[in-house]
């Protein structure tokens, strides 16, 4: 495991996005030192269980356990996400502000709730706009370039296809505590065994791959290495 602590930003739709979607993977990441900060685009206004105000103080409860930060942009609010300028400035601008070496966010599959689509092209828009030193919106900043863009599917419907690349992180000892954090969303559970679907999912990803847990992320781009010793190990073949 490499010693070297990052900063990461993940940025959800809605209040438990991350935790059901990469939830595991930033729990690793605390146990280990890195910076982790939620960025929340909603309050989840439009859902069937809970009131803004009981999501944004689980997502806050949530943020405690990674021992992160977190905001909540100001978008339009839940279904009412769209891709705007002014919404990828406003993304723009938080990663200008928090500067990470790491970006995480939604995939853009179609068979998934429709924000969850926006916030990935916007935050693929806003990863841009953020490096362009010139852009009169953000002089106030200074200029940042993540180093890698990765992203999460929330739910089964929301994962690439089966012939995209994907990075599977081992879950390892932060299985319960996985469970604890998406459990501090209880509003959602009332009605719909999300805890149960998200570990049979981390479950499959594991035996398949050699391990009893594991998350999947997406890369956004290519990885450039300088020689093929710095590949990292493949997962166990059936």
């Amino acid at each position: 495991m490499s010693d070297s602590k990052l900063t990461i930003l993940a940025i959800g739709a809605h209040p438990d996005d991350i935790e059901f979607g990469c939830g595991g993977i930033l729990l690793a990441e605390a146990a280990r030192g890195s910076a982790i900060a939620l960025c929340i685009c909603s309050r989840g206004e439009a859902g069937t269980n809970g009131s803004p105000e009981e999501r944004e103080a689980e997502a806050q409860k949530a943020a405690k356990l990674l021992n992160g930060t977190i905001d909540f942009l100001e978008l339009g609010g839940d279904c009412r996400l769209e891709i705007s300028a002014a919404n990828q400035l406003t993304i723009a601008r938080v990663i200008r502000k928090l500067r990470p070496g790491v970006l995480l966010s939604p995939t853009s599959a179609g068979d998934q709730h429709p924000d969850h689509v926006v916030v990935s092209q916007l935050c693929r828009n806003a990863a841009r706009l953020a490096r362009y030193g010139g852009l009169e919106d953000l002089r106030d900043l200074p200029a940042h370039a993540i180093k890698h863009h990765l992203e999460y599917a929330i739910t089964p419907g929301a994962e690439p296809p089966n012939d995209g690349a994907k990075l599977l992180v081992d879950l390892g000892a932060h299985f319960e505590r996985w469970v604890e954090l998406m459990e501090c969303h209880a509003t959602q559970l009332r009605t719909r065994r999300y805890v149960e679907l998200q570990t049979a999912r981390a479950r499959l990803l594991g035996l398949t791959t050699g391990v009893e847990y594991a998350q999947a992320l997406y890369p956004v781009a290519d990885f450039l290495i300088g020689d093929l010793a710095a590949l990292p190990a493949s997962v166990r073949l059936f």
